[in-house]
């Protein structure tokens, strides 16, 4: 035993990232401090983005099954995403990864979860951030100590791990998101005077139990998405506006706040945690695969099954679009404002536009049959056609304006306008398209 030892140093807690370094005129500068700095900026900003502007995948990171030299072959394609605590994973090149190499390293844990030759087991295609220490160097230290302490990194490369999972991550907050906006689509427009909107909001919350004793918690809070909203509830049309900004801060004040991850540094508050990342919720769920199971009769091995294919499925995967596409979108875009697509025009006899909105477009079958069309025109969806023939203070006989089954479906609205003797209606019509549900 040695009889001298390094002086004490003061102990310093873990990194905290809601704190930074207060500099003083000679203060002595440590490893800590550095690190402390460090963890405060990069925290400040993956809190930035994870809650301004979200997390998903930003761009790539196609997932795609082909068949390789070993079997069904998982491919990724190069891209970027964000995590649920708001780093930005990078990942080049494309990585590809062996179905029957994952089964051999990993049967005994399918085996745990109950899966066994012939059935279907399904597997997630999870990406995440890691870092990685590189570039060694020599560093100063006690006598006698073994190679492996005389060199020590002194960078940490920004990386990334793909994984297949049994199970997927949980993303409460996406899965939240995009169930409101669908329960609050399923709410009807209506034509109406203004209603009491705190008594709108109160239903909500009725329905949600945010006033409950204790209040709900996920994933019970969310249990009210999965069914329709109250018979009562409503939206005015004229003042959607104002219902759909008090919605939004329903959303934020109420709903959002018991969603957060408890990722540290991603839960809800100020206090930032200390401990490390939990590695199965930091992580951005790229596909789902059905992965069909058969037995390899000479070795007893499990492999992936001739039949059926491997089905990849990436609709629950987060997508965070950015603000220029939304920006375009809503600037550029026909019916970006209200939640119709809606078109309007004059048209005379001969299937000019004299006057339009929302790029109304008309076509004569004959003379007195149209067929109208319009950027984002959706046969699958319900519309309301309203018209009126454009009549002169001479002419004796009623006008009419009908809408007629259009000779092909998806070519557009077929609307036939002639006076009472089957004869053309000199002057045209007027006519509005409301397309319910086109933009939202």
């Amino acid at each position: 035993m040695s009889t001298f030892a390094p002086p004490a140093l003061p102990q310093v807690g873990p990194s905290d990232p809601t704190k930074h370094v207060k500099y003083n005129l000679g203060m002595v500068l440590g490893v800590a401090d550095f690190e402390q700095e460090y963890t405060y900026l990069s925290a400040h900003d993956a809190r930035a983005v994870r809650d301004l502007i979200g997390y998903g995948v930003v761009s790539g990171l196609h997932v795609t099954v082909e068949t390789g030299e070993r079997g069904p072959l998982v491919q990724v394609a190069p891209g970027e995403a964000v995590t649920p605590s708001g780093r930005l994973v990078c990942v080049t090149p494309a990585q590809c990864a062996y179905l029957n190499d994952w089964l051999a390293g990993h049967r005994r844990e399918v085996e745990q979860v109950g899966f066994s030759p012939p059935s279907t087991l399904p597997l997630s295609v999870v990406a995440c951030y890691r870092e990685c220490p590189t570039d060694d160097v020599p560093i100063p230290g006690e006598p006698c100590r073994s190679d492996d302490e005389l060199m020590q990194p002194s960078r940490l490369k920004e990386s990334f791990a793909l994984d297949l999972r049994l199970r997927p991550p949980p993303q409460l907050e996406e899965d939240a998101v995009r169930d409101f906006v669908a329960w609050l689509r399923r709410i009807p427009l209506v034509d109406g005077p203004r209603g009491d909107v705190e008594a709108f909001l109160e239903e909500i919350r009725q329905a949600a139990a945010l006033e409950g004793s204790p209040p709900a918690s996920p994933p019970g809070l969310l249990d009210f998405l999965l069914t329709s909203p109250p018979a009562l509830l409503a939206i005015p049309r004229a003042y959607l506006s104002e219902y759909l900004e008090a919605l939004f801060r329903l959303w934020v004040e109420e709903i959002r706040p018991r969603l957060r991850s408890g990722i540290p540094s991603a839960e809800c508050g100020c206090g930032g945690a200390v401990e490390d990342l939990d590695p199965d919720a930091d992580c951005v769920l790229l596909a789902g695969l059905e992965v069909p199971l058969a037995l390899d009769a000479p070795s007893g091995s499990w492999v992936v099954a001739d039949t059926p294919p491997v089905f990849v499925d990436q609709s629950r995967r987060p997508t965070l679009v950015h603000l220029r596409l939304l920006q375009e979108w809503m600037l550029g875009g026909p019916g970006a404002v209200g939640l119709d697509l809606a078109a309007s025009g004059r048209v005379l006899a001969d299937g000019t536009v004299a006057a339009s909105a929302g790029g109304l477009t008309a076509a004569v079958l004959d003379p007195t049959l149209f067929l109208l069309d319009f950027p984002g025109y959706d046969a699958a969806l319900e519309h309301v056609v309203l018209g009126q023939p454009v009549a002169s203070a001479a002419d004796a006989q009623p006008s009419t304006f009908e809408v007629i089954p259009a000779p092909s479906p998806g070519d557009g609205i077929a609307v036939r306008v002639k006076k009472a003797d089957g004869t053309p209606v000199p002057d045209g019509f007027m006519v509005r398209i409301e397309q319910l549900g086109g933009v939202a």
